[in-house]
């Protein structure tokens, strides 16, 4: 085979996989409540989802993913990895575990929440 088909059979085998592979788990969400601890510079954000029609998809995904690495998108649009816990006795609501020096959010910031390995 010359160069250029071997080239173009590669990009098409390429798209081909980007096309089969399965988009992240992404939903919507609201920042209830934020609690930041100085000494560690930890921030935690109590949260929930921001439409009404994504309140059973996020609780699926919390129940899925009760501790995990996730990834957020708040409003300077990059995404940004942070921790994730589901809170058992709050139907529907999860704790975002932000790492020092992550932008800061604020109670009723909307959000994207990620999860990689969906």
């Amino acid at each position: 085979m010359r160069a250029p088909a071997l080239c173009c059979a590669l990009l098409l085998a390429l798209a081909v996989a980007r096309a089969a592979a399965p988009a992240p788990a992404t939903v919507a969400c609201r920042v209830l409540e934020v609690h930041h601890d100085a000494a560690t510079g930890v921030t935690v954000a109590l949260f929930h989802h921001q439409d009404a029609a994504d309140q059973a998809r996020l609780a699926e995904l919390l129940r899925a993913h009760p501790e995990a690495a996730v990834e957020y998108q708040a409003r300077d649009r990059a995404w940004r990895p942070a921790g994730l816990a589901r809170l058992k006795s709050c139907f529907g609501r999860g704790l975002l575990i932000l790492p020092p020096g992550s932008p800061a959010l604020a109670p009723g910031d909307d959000f994207l929440l990620r999860f990689p390995g969906e």
